[in-house]
């Protein structure tokens, strides 16, 4: 008989550069869990594990569903692996819970997909191909869990709005728990030649192009070429992207090249620091968070919450962001106009002329870090799963 109180979470457990790793070390943290109600096991997303899962002596199996964590043609095993879920479930009375990571628009995909733009003419077919997938991992879910607003308004095209008031549950991606730590090392005056009266401004998170890291170049331009301020960096931390993931990809430059080539242009690179991919635990990452005056996200519309930010929150600092529906997860987070680099440069002027806005940028950092701490996305979770089990 399966044990009533054992939860098996299937989902990626590498240590490094993978977003839902990170999310899963850090929403079941065992401390969270010291009423031990529930005994989370967690298994990494393989082939061998789906098979086996519903075998396995637990009540419950949630997956943490993102399409390229089950193969590499945007998640087609899935359709094979919810049924062959679903009927062994049925069959041994457990309970399948999934949490969709990445939703996209399914009515807009040249958008939602840019990256992939040199297959537009596949995108039709897509639509219908992405549809069907939510439908299906719906239909055979006993609860779908979403992580934000616009994923619950990406999935709502896809399905039925019974299935989307019976099934589905909408909690938050959270405030990631500090696992690095905020200290100085002397790098930052050593390596980069950084002073103490220096405002640093810090682009953190995977550079690719939905990012809109060059809106950040762009307002660093404005504010030191033509507004002849001297008293701020741009640090950029994030690992070299492939040159297929930007657009028009294979024409010898990726993204981080072309942000290179904009601060090349605009004769930035003493004001730019490029630091390529730093572990948490990296002394020079620890820095940095200690020293950022200020998180920028000048992201694109997008279909989905950013990992990044719930990193950041962290460290109680600043963040200004675009203002997309990605960011409303978040309360009065400090925002400007999206694709307007202008409109980012007073944002920024105005964080370190301001000392009134300065304070209040900080509160509503420390507001939602605390509003959504991850031991209360956890506690969410145990009532997902106590209703379940009880029902």
């Amino acid at each position: 008989m399966p044990n009533a109180k054992t939860v098996l979470v299937l989902s990626s457990t590498r240590k490094e550069r993978d977003g839902i790793a990170e999310y899963t070390r850090q929403l079941f943290n065992p401390a969270f869990n010291q009423a031990e109600e529930f005994e989370i096991q967690i298994q990494d997303l393989t082939l061998g594990s789906l098979l086996a899962a519903p075998f396995q002596r637990a009540r419950l199996i949630h997956i943490q569903h993102e399409f390229f964590m089950f193969d590499r043609l945007v998640g087609v095993s899935a359709l094979l692996f919810y049924p062959y879920l679903w009927f062994w479930c049925r069959l041994f009375r457990k309970r399948l819970v999934t949490t969709i990571h990445s939703t996209y628009n399914v009515d807009d995909l040249p958008n939602a997909l840019p990256h992939f733009s040199k297959y537009r003419a596949l995108f039709p077919l897509g639509r219908i191909y992405l549809k069907f997938h939510f439908k299906l991992v719906v239909a055979l879910s006993d609860r779908i869990i979403l992580l934000s607003k616009i994923g619950a308004a990406n999935l709502r095209r896809a399905i039925s709005r019974r299935q989307l008031e019976r099934k589905v549950v909408r909690v938050h991606l959270g405030n990631y728990m500090a696992n690095f730590r905020m200290q100085a090392h002397g790098l930052l005056a050593g390596r980069f030649q950084i002073s103490p009266g220096e405002r640093l401004f810090t682009l953190f998170g995977f550079a690719f192009p939905n990012k809109g890291y060059e809106y950040g170049i762009q307002a660093l331009d404005v504010l030191i070429n033509q507004r002849g301020r001297k008293d701020i960096r741009l640090i950029i931390v994030s690992g070299e992207t492939g040159k297929s993931s930007f657009p028009g990809g294979g024409q010898g430059e990726s993204y981080i090249g072309y942000l290179k080539r904009l601060v090349r242009e605009a004769r930035l690179e003493a004001q730019v620091i490029f630091t390529g991919y730093l572990a948490n635990d990296d002394p020079l990452l620890e820095e940095i968070f200690n020293e950022t005056f200020c998180f920028l996200f000048p992201y694109l519309n997008r279909n989905f919450p950013s990992g990044a930010i719930s990193t950041v929150l962290a460290t109680r600092k600043p963040i200004l962001v675009s203002r997309i529906p990605c960011f409303e997860e978040y309360e009065k987070l400090l925002s400007f106009e999206e694709k307007n680099s202008v409109s980012l440069a007073d944002k920024m002027a105005a964080l370190m002329d301001d000392p009134q806005l300065l304070v209040e940028a900080i509160h509503i950092t420390k507001h939602n870090a605390e509003t959504f701490a991850m031991q209360r996305v956890f506690t969410r979770h145990l009532e997902v799963y106590r209703e379940l089990l009880q029902s």
